[in-house]
């Protein structure tokens, strides 16, 4: 099994230079911590709602309902648990708002994932 974070995410800005859009509900004000430094200090962090950033190295290409966020090498999974789909061709950075989870990966579901980015497993 893979150890993978997620975040059940209540809200996404995604932006580029050109435009920035928001799914889900209205974000909190503040800043939001790197992925990198929210899991560099993962034990502080879970169970916690707050903001996170990071830039979109992949979207789900089945739904739209996850995207993988990077900063400086560290990544994560960000579920919207269906209450929204991101667009498959999103690209760019994003904020994330909710809360920073370590989950277990069986190896069905790491294959169903591999599945939905669109590579095989």
């Amino acid at each position: 099994m893979r150890r993978a974070f997620l975040v059940a995410s209540i809200s996404l800005l995604m932006s580029t230079s050109a435009w920035a859009e928001t799914f889900g509900v209205a974000m909190p004000e503040g800043p939001a911590m790197p992925v990198a430094d929210a899991l560099a200090q993962a034990d502080a962090h879970t169970g916690h709602a707050m903001k996170f950033s990071g830039r979109i190295t992949q979207v789900c290409q089945k739904k739209g309902c996850w995207v993988m966020l990077e900063a400086n090498g560290q990544a994560l999974r960000v579920k919207t648990q269906h209450a929204f789909f991101v667009p498959k061709d999103a690209t760019g950075t994003a904020t994330v708002f909710g809360e920073l989870k370590a989950v277990e990966l069986s190896e069905e579901q790491a294959t169903h994932f591999a599945k939905e980015d669109g590579g095989v497993a």
